[in-house]
């Protein structure tokens, strides 16, 4: 039965790594999950991720070891509860603004007594109906489910203890980039004022004794980390990105002080 490797670092004190991915691709997916990460994060809000490849994308992060996470279009019960049902370990739900509206994720996600899922134990994550008996898999499921609000507007920030305290909540990630527009410094995740408003989100956070996580550039995750923070993400056309331009800049060197000298 699937066991959530991010969710069991983060319950024992440590940092979950992920990795965004917007495109479905299987391949990608097991790459990834051979590299090491712990949870990836499937952008159904920003990517091509959809209903119809979710299973694909769940079958390649068992293969490897990795926590499949769905970032929805929006934090409603019919976007989230398919996912779930199709291989989903859990939500990074966005723009979540106030306790109720947590709540309304955290349902969505676990099956009663602790949220309001349509409860179905023949899914793919209780092997079709071959896993366990049902009310074992109905705890395990509710204890196994990772549910990530984000906080990504003034509000959220205001909020954000609140919605911490929400019962079935594990991770508040605050959204920086979303954060620096509506603040009025777009793109700037570093500004003074943006990153004043992210420490008061996080220090609420952690006072409700939930695990703070957010955005940021990866020279910033040491200062984040001292402050509490253990759920963090990169992306993987960054990452493609750099590993390309730093290959094609090694290989221009070589180029250059090779034929540069003929």
């Amino acid at each position: 039965m699937f066991k959530n490797k991010a969710k069991e670092k983060l319950l024992a004190g440590k940092v979950a790594w992920g990795v965004m991915l917007a495109d479905p691709s299987p391949d990608i997916i097991e790459i990834l999950g051979n590299a090491g990460f712990d949870w990836v994060l499937l952008d159904n809000e920003h990517g091509h991720v959809s209903m119809e490849s979710m299973a694909n994308c769940a079958r390649a992060c068992e293969v490897s070891g990795m926590a499949p996470i769905v970032r929805p279009i929006v934090g409603t019960p019919e976007i989230i509860r398919p996912f779930m049902d199709m291989g989903a370990f859990g939500v990074q739900a966005p723009q979540v603004d106030t306790p109720e509206a947590a709540k309304i994720v955290v349902d969505a996600v676990k099956y009663p007594p602790l949220g309001l899922r349509g409860f179905f134990s023949g899914n793919r994550n209780n092997l079709y109906g071959a896993g366990m008996p049902a009310a074992e898999y109905l705890e395990h499921a509710n204890q196994e489910s990772l549910v990530v609000i984000m906080v990504e507007t003034p509000t959220g920030i205001r909020n954000a203890e609140a919605i911490a305290r929400v019962e079935g909540v594990d991770v508040v990630f605050v959204g920086a980039g979303d954060l620096s527009v509506l603040m009025g410094h777009p793109g700037q995740g570093t500004h003074p004022e943006v990153v004043a408003a992210i420490e008061i989100a996080i220090e609420g956070i952690l006072r409700a004794g939930k695990i703070p996580g957010c955005s940021c550039p990866d020279d910033q995750i040491p200062f984040w980390l001292e402050r509490g923070v253990r759920f963090f993400h990169s992306g993987v056309w960054r990452l493609l990105m750099r590993s390309g331009q730093d290959w094609l800049t090694t290989m221009r060197d070589a180029e250059a002080s090779i034929i540069g000298k003929k």
